[in-house]
């Protein structure tokens, strides 16, 4: 009694150092999913040359909303072992296990009878314990012998076969889920440009690289205890159950699962959330590790500025939070675990003392297993030991399902962040984006995007880039342009310039794909026929001729008939012949965007734009780090290819190499001329194209 009411004083103790818990760091805003999941995704598939992708279903309200987006307003989730919980459980199944010839399927059935033959192992050990016993007290060196000895020499190997395959099967299992699960997050997180759509266009993930790594592992390892948590003790309570109504009267196996049923409930009233706990330990996690990720990616600029100290503070005060919430959570564990023992425990080895000693002080309860008044000393502590045996095993077994519940809890949270994670890749993949924004007025928002509801065309044309009344939209909202139109063909070669901000890369986003298109009519090639090099080029980790081929590999190529000979033409053509003698040869594997410089880089990007060859390439400062007569050569080279080109640039002297002129202004105005031959030696001198004013828009 004194412990119950212990117990209900603490309880509103335990809930304030939860809200501590929670106040301790920020909470997590989870946004709402968007609506209308079944729509079709307009770039699953590539149509053939010139077939016309057409959504065009937008009403006159929607074209009106339809930059500006209605806003919905945001909505917390909890992770918790709940409706939500079982739905999200119910989605990952089928990928954990797609099939009953799977390889998981069969480790499922594989652990269900190890854990079946490890509990018929249990009810052995409790009947031999009991003989033993027996056989000590009457002195029977004969039964000692054949049973401690003789009997237990044989049956160490299957216990120690069954233990040890218990665990080689859990972690087969956890294995076989993690990758799995990775597999299918690959598949995907790369699927149709979602790796860039999760991280810039929609913006409810943190932390993507945790969510495919460390929340996977995390969810595999837990769901795979889980399973056996639950399962051997539910084998156990069947059968244990079984044989204590044999032994003890059928009333004792219900009156001990009917205390821990009322003593699970009470516990779950006083104790917190372990599902949110453990989401948000694994936010704060992704936190700092984020932050130690920065530091290195932005190592050069940090030390430029001397900024070592502040980003120190930054890295501290990451590490505080997850140490304030840990130890927080270690707190609230504590006194959580003080009752588990005391009510999960310890009363009930007093309830089971009380059970078992029954048969033996009242002969109404007395059974043929125990309590016959015939039976000798030796008999009733053979039938003792058997019987606590079996009570034991009993208790522990409901008490582990307990146990299991709170684990639950804790699995809730990484349930919940891996399905969030997988939620947001299958409408990104459906192209609904959402993202999370502030304003003074509305407060904080959640900004919805469906391109499906988006009135526009998608034209595959491979001898043909063009935009018709395509505004330029950031993910965010912001219109850059309302509406542009152009358009390239074969041998006409664009240069576009303006101001920074005023929508020049934006355009190229809406090419590749990065960005949703809002509205007009989109021509564009399919992907093999059109190339983007960025001012700064990306460099794979691998080999030299890694870096010239990508993204084919080294077969690919010498399907093409590039041989290593031809590929060192290409470099040659670049004036980068010299790397093959000076980093060793084409094999040798290196940190290359360390290894080289920026114009090495450059002048690598424009080789490997020559080996693939496409019929039009989208230049993006990429020849900023090299002199003017090299890439006057560059510019040569590309066209003596057939590339038609696509360039931004704010230098004059590149106008010669192109046939127009597409110019911006920050108010989102353009215009487009002719660049003829006097037009770019009226330009030779390095004056800047962009600052070139506009004519008055009034």
């Amino acid at each position: 009694m004194a412990g119950l009411v212990l117990a209900l004083a603490s309880t509103t103790w335990l809930k304030k150092k939860y809200n501590d818990v929670n106040n301790a760091a920020p909470n997590e805003k989870i946004l709402t999913k968007p609506i209308d999941d079944n729509n079709d995704n307009i770039n699953s598939t590539v149509p053939s040359n010139n077939e016309v992708v057409s959504n065009d279903k937008t009403t006159s309200n929607q074209k009106n909303n339809k930059i500006s987006n209605s806003g919905n307003k945001l909505k917390k989730r909890t992770a918790a072992v709940d409706k939500r919980f079982f739905e999200q459980i119910r989605k990952l199944i089928p990928i954990l296990i797609p099939s009953v010839k799977s390889k998981e399927f069969a480790l499922v059935v594989s652990l269900a009878a190890v854990l079946i033959l490890r509990t018929y192992l249990d009810i052995w050990f409790s009947g031999f314990n009991g003989a033993v016993v027996k056989s000590i007290v009457s002195r029977n060196k004969t039964v000692f012998k054949r049973k401690a000895i003789y009997e237990f020499a044989i049956m160490m190997w299957p216990l120690s076969i069954v233990n040890n395959a218990l665990k080689l099967t859990k972690s087969s299992l956890a294995l076989a889920f993690r990758y799995r699960l990775s597999q299918y997050a690959h598949d995907t997180y790369l699927k149709n440009l979602n790796f860039y759509r999760a991280n810039n266009v929609d913006n409810r993930l943190r932390n993507i690289d945790q969510c495919v790594t460390q929340d996977i592992d995390k969810f595999s390892i837990c769901l795979s205890n889980l399973y056996c948590g639950i399962a051997k003790p539910l084998v156990d309570v069947c059968l244990f159950s079984y044989k204590l109504q044999q032994a003890i009267g059928k009333g004792a196996p219900m009156i001990m699962i009917s205390y821990f049923i009322s003593v699970t409930m009470f516990l779950k009233k006083i104790s917190p959330p372990f599902g949110k706990l453990i989401n948000t330990e694994q936010r704060l996690e992704g936190d700092l590790r984020y932050g130690h990720s920065r530091l290195i990616a932005h190592s050069e600029e940090i030390g430029a500025y001397r900024g070592i100290k502040r980003e120190k503070i930054i890295l501290d005060n990451s590490l505080k939070k997850v140490v304030n919430h840990i130890e927080k959570s270690n707190v609230l564990r504590f006194f959580n675990g003080i009752f588990d023992s005391i009510f999960v425990k310890y009363c009930a080895t007093m309830l089971a003392f009380k059970l078992l000693a029954r048969p033996l002080m009242n002969p109404n309860y007395a059974t043929m297993f125990m309590g016959n008044a015939k039976a000798s000393t030796s008999q009733l502590i053979e039938d003792y030991s058997r019987n606590s045996g079996y009570l034991v095993n009993l208790s522990q077994a409901i008490g582990r399902l307990i146990l299991a519940g709170r684990d639950l809890s804790r699995f809730a949270g990484y349930t919940s962040r891996l399905s969030d994670f997988f939620d947001v890749l299958n409408d990104v993949d459906q192209g609904i984006y959402s993202r999370y924004v502030k304003s003074k007025t509305e407060g904080a928002r959640v900004h919805i995007i469906d391109t499906n509801r988006l009135g526009y065309k998608v034209i595959r044309n491979n001898e043909l880039i063009k935009f018709s009344n395509v505004p330029v939209v950031t993910p965010a909202g912001d219109v850059l342009i309302e509406s542009l139109s152009f358009e390239v063909r074969p041998g006409v070669n664009l240069l576009i310039t303006g101001p920074n901000g005023c929508g020049k890369s934006s355009i190229f986003r809406i090419i590749n794909g990065l960005w949703p298109v809002f509205g007009g009519t989109l021509v564009v090639p399919d992907p093999e026929n059109i190339l983007y090099l960025p001012q700064k080029p990306y460099m794979i980790l691998g080999t030299l001729r890694d870096q010239l081929i990508y993204p084919h590999t080294r077969s690919e190529a010498l399907k093409r008939q590039y041989t290593d000979d031809k590929l060192e033409r290409l470099l040659a053509t670049v004036g980068l012949q010299h790397l093959l003698i000076r980093e060793g040869g084409w094999d040798v594997v290196a940190d290359w965007s360390e290894i080289l410089s920026g114009g090495e880089k450059q002048r690598l990007a424009m080789a490997r734009l020559y080996y693939h060859q496409p019929k039009f390439a989208i230049l993006d400062e990429c020849t900023s780090a090299v002199s003017t007569d090299i890439e006057n050569h560059l510019f040569y080279t590309a066209k003596k290819y057939g590339i038609t080109i696509i360039s931004i640039s704010h230098r004059a002297s590149l106008l010669k190499h192109h046939t127009h002129l597409l110019r911006f202004d920050e108010q989102g105005n353009y215009e487009i001329e002719l660049i003829d031959e006097i037009s770019w030696k009226s330009n030779e001198s390095e004056e800047l194209v962009a600052e070139k004013e506009f004519p008055s828009s009034t």
